[in-house]
């Protein structure tokens, strides 16, 4: 029980959660920034050691009281795809971290954890993840903020190349200010039960990558890509126990792919068709096949340094999130 003082930003996020969740149990006070539009869907929650703070522009707020006290910075914040124009994504993705570093660092906090994701590992087009490669924690992909403009109306390439050039911006300041202690972790695509301790999504638009399995326990085809899952509570997890690693004079050597396998829609399709046959599933011949090979994000890093023994199943993942959806049911009543 450190006691110690978290700011997690995004907090009302899908991933943040699970971090407030892990941080919580494990003795920590979380304080997490909030845009104006969400607070008042929190004012309700009154948990012990948990507080929020309104922060609108994670890019441009002078964080000067939100840093106030604080011990460990936890930077989450991001739009998803399509939720914010392509030039706006990018501001976000490559300053947001950057402005929350700066400032911890005039405040004197070194311990960083920022998410990142499997894509800066690869070609943001994702074409490399149907090659039979295996990434591993020291693969980065190649792009520049002029090609990611140049291909504004594809949202998974603007997403995953804005955050690729944004974990480099990191990496780049923390060479120039070494005494800094900077973690990344790059999850696949993550999924699983909703933070316990904050208010589930009110509409499908607030669901996040939970879509995806909705969907298919609905009767709807999720976008096409690479098959990548973890759960969220094991990505929770990481972030927290990232906390407790020392410093590495190797800048760049904490950056840790937290991913549990693959596992394709049309497996959970035929699983729930077995095991949930109320349920209204696609038929298996509506899913496309994949182009190539897949390729597997090597995790096993995470697994030997950050404690993660074994990563909960993707089946296990996907049960647990449609048990979970079951409250979407008053969306319809």
């Amino acid at each position: 029980m450190s006691g110690k003082l978290i700011l997690v930003t995004g907090a009302t996020g899908f991933i943040a959660g699970q971090i407030i969740d892990h941080a919580l149990e494990a003795g920590y006070r979380v304080r997490g920034t909030v845009q104006t539009a969400k607070l008042d869907k929190l004012k309700a929650v009154t948990v012990p050691g948990l507080e929020f703070v309104e922060v609108n522009d994670i890019v441009t707020a002078d964080l000067t009281d939100v840093l106030n006290g604080i011990d460990i910075v936890i930077h989450v914040a991001a739009p998803l795809p399509s939720k914010a124009t392509v030039e706006d994504s990018l501001k976000i993705a490559m300053e947001g971290p950057l402005n929350v570093v700066r400032q911890a660092e005039k405040f004197g906090i070194t311990k960083i954890i920022v998410t990142s994701t499997f894509g800066a590992l690869m070609d943001p087009s994702l074409v490399p993840a149907f090659t039979g490669n295996t990434f591993k924690d020291s693969d980065w992909g190649a792009t520049s903020k002029e090609e990611i403009l140049d291909r504004d109306t594809d949202i998974f390439y603007c997403y995953f190349g804005g955050k690729n050039l944004g974990e480099r911006a990191l990496w780049n300041f923390a060479r120039e200010h070494p005494h800094l202690d900077i973690t990344t972790i790059l999850p696949g695509f993550v999924y699983g039960p909703y933070s316990k301790n904050l208010p589930k999504p009110s509409s499908l638009a607030e669901m996040g990558t939970n879509t995806f399995p909705y969907m298919v326990a609905n009767g709807l085809i999720p976008p096409f890509g690479p098959p990548f899952v973890v759960d969220g509570r094991d990505v929770g997890r990481a972030h927290v126990n990232a906390i407790d690693l020392p410093p590495s004079s190797n800048i760049g050597s904490k950056r840790f792919i937290v991913n549990a396998g693959n596992y394709s829609w049309k497996e959970l399709a035929a699983h729930l068709q077995k095991t949930r046959p109320e349920l209204d599933v696609p038929p298996q011949e509506a899913f496309a096949d994949f182009p190539g090979p897949l390729s597997t994000l090597d995790g096993s890093k995470a697994q030997q340094v950050l404690g993660i023994k074994e990563y909960i199943s993707p089946v296990k993942t996907m049960e647990d999130i449609i048990d979970d959806l079951e409250y979407t049911k008053a969306w319809t009543a």
